[in-house]
């Protein structure tokens, strides 16, 4: 076998660099490169991110000025039934009734508490009413329910005429004597709703 001559053994050497500088840039530089490149625009999405989550933490904490504002303005609490534990609530629903009631006219013939089961931030507060009264009296009481504080809401109402009449019987000179009285014209049943806050459970 002949020895190679210093020429051939140079470009030889110098094939031999090349592939392994090759093989250097196939296995070891590209993939740091390409993991660079990633990093890069994972990096570039994190920021992007990020300045969209200050933006929106900024515009957060002008909501939360603002709603404070308001509150402080038109607390909303006062919407709301005093009590947070349903009988209580219910009771002091049945009072305001009957106030009410007072104060615009008619006759209270009874109330009923109407239990819920239903899940929420706030708990509905329900009582069954019926009543009976004049139509101006109607009027007036539901006005003044549903447009005044704490916010309440009138459902299922039913409204009938009432032709009866009341007899009293009392004694005159001796006799017994019948006086009669009249009923209100109309006999009246509705649900009236409230709501309060979650009972705290210890």
């Amino acid at each position: 076998m002949k020895p190679m001559t210093p020429a051939r053994s140079r470009f030889l050497a110098l094939g031999l660099l090349i592939i392994v500088l090759l093989l250097l840039i196939s296995f070891v530089i590209r993939p740091l490169v390409s993991n660079f490149l990633a990093y890069g625009e994972r990096i570039e999405t994190l920021e992007n991110q990020l300045q969209i989550y200050q933006r929106l933490a900024q515009g957060l904490e002008q909501d939360e000025a603002r709603l404070s504002e308001l509150k402080a303005a038109e607390p909303v609490t006062d919407q709301y039934l005093p009590e947070n534990k349903p009988a209580l609530a219910a009771a002091q629903l049945q009072q305001f009734l009957h106030r009410q009631i007072g104060r615009q006219g008619g006759q209270v013939i009874s109330t009923q508490i109407i239990s819920s089961d239903e899940d929420g931030p706030l708990q509905p507060i329900s009582i069954q009413v019926h009543m009976r009264g004049e139509i101006e009296d109607l009027v007036d009481l539901f006005y003044s329910l549903e447009s005044g504080k704490p916010a309440l809401f009138t459902d299922n109402v039913t409204v009938l005429a009432n032709p009866r009449r009341q007899t009293r019987v009392v004694r005159r000179a001796g006799r017994r004597v019948e006086i009669g009285r009249s009923v209100p014209a109309l006999d009246i049943r509705f649900d009236l709703t409230g709501y309060a806050g979650k009972e705290k459970t210890p």
